[in-house]
């Protein structure tokens, strides 16, 4: 991991953390007044999405062709992805009391869009958690994707377009756009036209990124950092205080004000890259291997979540906030180690496929269980 980009691996971790908590108060205690901004962390995924992109094609001396980069990022998540989806069904099965392995078949080819990655992409009239989707957190996967698969070739062979014409019009209109007609950013599964919101935020976020990226490349050309060092750093503390203030003022915000926090993620990210002010110095030069595996491990958190959540609603529903966080938290954190540690161990693809033909099976099994 270079030095540089270990406090971003900090704040990757931060919003998957921010992220499970947002949807444990959402959707099992069903209490949208619990870390109620949160989602917003969605952003700087996006956000680091779209800056490792620009970084890609303008450092490296042969930028890879769109459909091999679009490809190195599917694999780098999809099989973990594919057996939390197939565990998610599982408890799909259980929840929808299937009543034989032909209707579990049926049923599992239904959610065929969001197995491979294109549920974000139209193809579902009124998409509906827990009807036409599995899994409440995959809809990002999917805007990313298809985010990529359309700026990518645009920053590959129309950079300065693409960088000072489409970027600045895509975040200023989609970001207004979004907040006018919906009221926040909290959107993934709406239509705008025959257009899924989803894929607006995802290229929305992922040109921020680009432009991300130009102001890095800026700043370190002019040393910025160097010669206007209290000014930065005072904005480097500001937004770290800014997004922690999210767990204790978020109720008090609304929707809007969420949009915000996008600037500070982009200052983590420069910032972090730079590695020349206090926060992102500390962070990149201390605990290194410990931010690098909580970077890693920020996936399989986000990845295995929504499995809990869901497990909680059908085997321990109704239970008080305390006493649920208190099964949630251990049990997400354990899992998404134990997913990560097969992923790391297993040797090419077989050993994926093979859990995932189990776990189809394990589902066909459940109408029989008594």
């Amino acid at each position: 991991m270079n030095r540089k980009r270990t406090s971003i691996e900090f704040v990757r971790f931060w919003a998957s953390i921010s992220i499970l908590l947002f949807h444990f108060g959402s959707f099992y205690l069903e209490e949208g007044h619990y870390f109620p901004l949160s989602f917003i962390f969605v952003e700087f995924f996006f956000l680091v999405s779209g800056f490792f992109m620009m970084m890609h094609i303008t450092e490296r001396e042969n930028p890879l062709a769109p459909p091999f980069y679009v490809w190195r990022k599917i694999k780098g998540f999809f099989p973990p992805l594919a057996i939390a989806f197939f565990v998610q069904y599982i408890i799909f099965t259980l929840s929808n009391g299937l009543s034989s392995w032909t209707e579990v078949l049926r049923n599992l080819f239904h959610f065929k869009w969001e197995f491979l990655l294109l549920h974000a992409a139209g193809f579902i009239q009124d998409p509906q958690f827990g009807r036409d989707y599995l899994m409440g957190q995959t809809w990002y996967l999917s805007a990313m994707v298809i985010a990529l698969i359309i700026a990518y070739p645009l920053a590959l062979h129309f950079r300065k377009f693409f960088l000072y014409t489409v970027c600045p019009l895509a975040v200023i209109l989609i970001y207004a756009f979004l907040i006018q007609t919906m009221g926040t950013l909290n959107v993934g599964n709406e239509y705008v036209g025959f257009v899924l919101a989803a894929i607006l935020r995802g290229f929305a976020g992922t040109c921020m990124g680009a432009l991300s990226y130009c102001a890095y490349r800026a700043m370190k050309a002019q040393d910025f950092c160097l010669r206007y060092k209290p000014f930065v750093t005072g904005i480097e503390v500001g937004s770290y205080v800014a997004v922690a203030s999210l767990f204790f003022r978020g109720r008090n915000m609304s929707a809007q004000d969420s949009l915000f926090y996008v600037l500070c993620f982009a200052v983590f990210v420069i910032l972090g890259c730079l590695d020349q002010t206090a926060v992102s110095r500390f962070l990149n030069g201390h605990g290194t291997r410990a931010l690098t595996f909580l970077g890693d491990y920020s996936l399989y958190l986000y990845l295995c979540h929504w499995n809990v959540v869901m497990g909680l609603k059908y085997f321990l529903p109704g239970w008080m906030g305390l006493p649920a966080f208190a099964v949630y938290l251990p049990v997400v954190l354990l899992y998404a180690l134990a997913l990560m540690a097969f992923d790391r161990k297993r040797k090419g693809s077989k050993p994926v496929v093979i859990l995932c033909l189990v776990l189809i099976a394990t589902a066909c099994c459940v109408p029989y269980i008594p």
